[in-house]
């Protein structure tokens, strides 16, 4: 009975101790449990598993790095940064024998007469188109004290628009002739003493004429433009370069060839001015109705032409007509009563006029042996030296005054 007590007192405290053991155990592991939910809870960020977007931005979330406004620009203009690529590769580098200078010109230009196209310049008519882009402008009293323009163009066959274009003179005729120039105009003189349309005939000359001579290939139309401005419709035929190439290449080829293109001035670097007076404005006033005169831009060595009070604009590019060389021939001048209040300008023989070019004047003469033959231009007995560029050529009765200053 006493034995049977003993053991049972030893199970009950191996029963206590084992049931101690187990408690201690699970209080430990509660412990580390606790402590790992506390840390948890506490924890200040996210698990790198849910990374917040401000660490790891997407694409496009930054458009800055895919749009670069000042850069494209730039790569955008760099073709015109280098003009030889723009070239127009049907054009031939060649000196202009009307500017003295090496142009890109058009290849049919290289063989054949320059283009003579006369323009109107009444006050209705302006803006004339194309002018500023003549290799030489004449300038000659027509009616009513009115003036008119023969544009002479080495190479107009790229030429937007040309207009107005108006009806011939035949002084305008003899002009043409001493550069050696074919004519495109809008009819002609044909009553009385000043018959431009039997002085053709006389001498056997043809002319793109858009009024008579159906087999020109058509180079005018009447602008619609001019048209809808309210402009007369006279004052609204106009031509254009590859309308001229047309013509001029439907043209028998003795009538127009030129295989010598020889210089029309005596060109050189340094024209015979540097020997003159100073000419920063040159008044034309009182000769023609327009009041033209010219103011010297010592930036651009050329002179800007103004008349009727402003400065004269080119239709085609919106810009003042600017000029290098300026020549005032003085010649005999007459009015012939007629009722058309025509005019009589004698173009040959000899006389007196200046040379106007980079801020200077000097007074030269000037000499024809007939109505057709070419210009010489002497300084003191000495050949003229004319600077490289374009020109203005105003014929002028021989009594007109001028102000050169």
């Amino acid at each position: 009975m006493k034995h049977k007590r003993q053991i049972s007192n030893i199970l009950r405290k191996t029963i206590i101790i084992s049931l101690i053991i187990v408690i201690s155990i699970l209080f430990s592991s509660c412990g580390s449990y606790f402590e790992a939910v506390g840390n948890i809870a506490e924890s200040p960020t996210l698990p790198s598993k849910t990374p917040r977007p401000s660490v790891t931005p997407t694409q496009t979330e930054q458009p800055s790095e895919s749009v670069e406004p000042t850069e494209t620009p730039t790569e955008s203009v760099t073709p015109t940064e280098e003009p030889s690529a723009t070239i127009d590769p049907s054009l031939v580098l060649a000196v202009n024998p009307l500017t003295g200078k090496s142009e890109y010109m058009h290849e049919f230009a290289l063989d054949v007469k320059p283009v003579a196209i006369i323009l109107e310049n009444k006050r209705q008519s302006l803006p004339q188109a194309g002018i500023s882009e003549a290799d030489i402008v004449i300038e000659m009293l027509v009616e009513y004290d009115i003036s008119r323009f023969m544009a002479i163009y080495q190479d107009p066959y790229n030429v937007e628009k040309i207009g107005a274009v108006r009806s011939l003179r035949s002084y305008f005729t003899e002009m043409a002739l001493a550069f050696d120039s074919y004519i495109f105009h809008y009819g002609f003189s044909e009553y009385g003493e000043e018959n431009a349309k039997k002085d053709l005939a006389d001498r056997g000359l043809t002319t793109i004429n858009g009024i008579f001579g159906e087999d020109n290939g058509y180079p005018f139309w009447r602008d619609s433009d001019r048209i809808a401005s309210g402009m007369e419709s006279v004052h609204c035929v106009v031509t254009a370069g590859q309308n001229v190439l047309r013509s001029m290449q439907n043209i028998s080829t003795e009538k127009i060839e030129k295989t010598e293109q020889k210089n029309i001035f005596n060109f050189s670097t340094q024209s015979s001015t540097k020997e003159g007076n100073d000419a920063n404005k040159v008044y034309l006033t009182g000769i023609y109705i327009s009041s033209p005169y010219f103011i010297y831009d010592n930036n651009k060595s050329e002179y800007t032409r103004y008349q009727f009070a402003d400065k004269h604009i080119d239709g085609n590019s919106g810009e003042a007509i600017s000029v290098e060389n300026l020549f005032l021939l003085k010649m005999d001048t007459r009015y012939l009563g007629d009722a058309s209040e025509h005019v009589a300008i004698t173009t040959y023989g000899s006389g007196n006029g200046y040379y106007i070019n980079d801020g200077k004047y000097i007074e030269i003469q000037w000499s024809r042996e007939t109505d057709s033959s070419e210009f010489e231009f002497t300084y003191n007995n000495e050949p003229l030296q004319v600077a490289q560029g374009n020109s203005w050529i105003s014929c002028i009765p021989t009594d007109a005054d001028i102000t050169i200053r």
